[in-house]
């Protein structure tokens, strides 16, 4: 069943209200806060000077028992997540309005940077305008999740979104298993690099695609795309690859600490991953300690013990393509060779 339902608006206050009942993170949605606090300022502007909004949808699951339902909460939201969440912050005071804000009709009303409840006070008017505000919400009433992913898909068309939010938001097995790897403790406690466009998915897909491959595999955006399209169906194969990539993660964990410098650059991973991978549990207490040597060797401030002066020009070169399979594979190779030397060295 696939259904889009024009309801009557409902106000904003209304929704604010039913906020425990609005799913604002289901599977097909990009990552929260990616509006910058200009950006939501200047919705609540559009809504107090009296300008439009673009419509909202809602998944509807009061009138149909749907699968998609996950949260079990009566509604999901489809596209409007960002302004959903700005309009929610004015009306709890959590985001005042800008520095900037000039009331267009009476403009000698001072109301800039004051919060809600301040707007409420001295100019009740005003503030009832976010207040009552129709929110433009279409329902959409499903049981299909491919039709609720390429509704998704549409209302973005328009939008620049990454290759990440786009492949969580395609249908099959794969994006789910994806997911599930980017929710792993690694990424969410020893990774430091910044993840607001779907960073951690992107490297749990490259890592999905080893695994996929049993061994480096080139992970561009057409690459992972392409994997997502073709193993949409295979679940057998995606769970098994899934669960050895979360084994490598648990020894990730061991080997990093909290918010670890070392992983600053999310394009570090992969290649990080493939060398822990083959390595035994009892060396792994012994890893970070030679990452730090071996990667301030590389990067020419200290004397080649571990590699040579060949291999750190292999690797600065090997660095300017990423995702190239070439790439993996020279990096993988340089750290598990000095690796071997290591150990020789301390275990003497």
């Amino acid at each position: 069943m696939f259904e889009i339902q024009h309801q009557q608006f409902k106000s904003a206050r209304y929704w604010l209200t039913r906020r425990s009942q609005i799913d604002l993170s289901p599977s097909y949605q990009r990552k929260g806060g990616l509006w910058r606090i200009e950006d939501r300022q200047a919705l609540i502007d559009t809504m107090i000077n009296g300008y439009d909004m673009p419509k909202l949808y809602f998944a509807d699951f009061t009138t149909i028992k749907s699968p998609l339902n996950i949260a079990g909460m009566r509604y999901a939201v489809i596209d409007g997540k960002q302004r959903i969440n700005a309009i929610f912050d004015f009306l709890s005071n959590s985001m005042p309005l800008s520095e900037t804000f000039v009331l267009e009709e009476n403009p000698n009303l001072k109301l800039a940077g004051m919060y809600y409840k301040d707007v409420a006070e001295i100019a009740f008017d005003f503030a009832e305008r976010v207040e009552e505000f129709p929110m433009p919400i279409v329902h959409v009433v499903t049981d299909e999740s491919a039709k609720i992913r390429e509704l998704f898909l549409r209302l973005n068309k328009g939008i620049v979104l990454t290759g990440p939010e786009k492949r969580n938001a395609m249908i099959g097995g794969v994006p789910e298993a994806i997911k599930e790897l980017a929710v792993h403790e690694f990424f969410l406690s020893s990774t430091s690099y910044k993840d607001d466009r779907g960073e951690s998915l992107n490297n749990a897909a490259k890592i999905l695609a080893f695994e996929l491959a049993g061994d480096p595999v080139e992970t561009k955006r057409v690459n992972l795309d392409r994997m997502v399209s073709e193993l949409a169906n295979q679940a057998q194969q995606l769970e098994i690859a899934k669960q050895d990539a979360m084994q490598t993660l648990d020894k990730m964990s061991v080997v990093f600490g909290n918010r670890d410098r070392m992983l600053r650059s999310a394009g570090s991973i992969p290649a990080f991953y493939w060398f822990i991978r083959a390595l035994d549990v009892e060396v792994l207490r012994l890893v970070r300690s030679y990452l730090d040597a071996v990667t301030t060797e590389l990067s020419g401030k200290g004397t080649p013990v571990f590699t040579s002066a060949d291999d750190a020009d292999r690797y600065k070169s090997a660095l300017r393509n990423i995702n190239d399979k070439v790439s993996h594979a020279v990096r993988i190779d340089i750290l598990s060779r000095g690796f071997k030397v290591w150990l020789s060295i301390i275990k003497k």
